[in-house]
């Protein structure tokens, strides 16, 4: 596999380093990150005409414009539906009314990521919510569930420290299911240089004092590559740069 090319840096970047999570922070800056946007740029037109969507918290298939919806589950608890790279899979959230977890934030309601197929087969529960006295441990409101570019894993966000939660990856083969980084926002890059890699807003702290909130390219494991940058026409900057099209 041929050698990744450098990631380009901005050079008005500071250089003063930063430690994620490290202490209790201030006040977090989420930042939007539309990836579907970039799906959207990517996909074959076969797929990008597949939708998902909640109605009256069940979730809806549609194969096509033309092609009539199909029910794939019946809970009314689900939301966040997001389809595989080779549309026959969905991942989506349920809700767990009157159970709840306890995290930093305090209380907060029970939920589960789960799978089902395009066709409305093997619907399966793969992580549920728990408390732990670790934030790094801790599955609460699940969000944003996206799958790896081959499918094979699901990258979620979850609640962890006070101002600052987890990125966290699930094995859609096994349920087998780690954390990967903190973060407040999460893209999966679908193709290009780096694909399979994540883009993840990250709340960390100047040495001298104060903190920032920048997006940074994390391998598929959690490590650093290095910033993206603060805005959003960095985002776009870097998609424009490494990402096929």
């Amino acid at each position: 596999m041929p050698a990744a090319a450098p990631l380009r840096v901005s050079p008005s970047a500071p250089e003063l380093e930063g430690s994620a999570g490290a202490r209790p922070p201030d006040r977090p800056i989420p930042m939007r990150i539309p990836g579907l946007l970039a799906l959207a740029l990517l996909c074959p037109a076969a797929l990008l005409s597949q939708r998902v969507v909640v109605e009256n918290g069940n979730v809806i298939y549609r194969a096509s414009n033309q092609a009539p919806p199909r029910q794939l589950t019946s809970s009314g608890r689900d939301s966040q539906p997001r389809l595989s790279p080779d549309g026959r899979t969905v991942a989506f959230v349920r809700a767990i009314p009157g159970d709840s977890v306890e995290t930093a934030a305090g209380s907060e309601e029970a939920m589960a990521l789960w799978i089902v197929r395009a066709d409305g087969s093997g619907a399966r529960m793969l992580v549920r919510s728990r408390s732990s006295e670790h934030p790094e441990r801790t599955l609460a409101s699940f969000s944003d569930p996206q799958f790896s570019p081959d499918g094979r894993r699901i990258y979620f966000l979850s609640s962890a420290w006070v101002t600052s939660g987890a990125v966290r990856a699930v094995d859609v083969a096994s349920g087998a299911e780690r954390f990967v980084a903190p973060g407040n926002s999460l893209e999966v890059v679908p193709s290009g240089t780096y694909a399979g890699h994540l883009l993840v807003s990250q709340h960390r702290y100047f040495v001298a004092g104060g903190s920032y909130d920048w997006v940074w390219l994390l391998t598929p494991d959690g490590k650093e590559v290095g910033p993206v940058g603060e805005t959003d026409e960095a985002l776009e900057d870097f998609r424009s740069l490494y990402v096929n099209r």
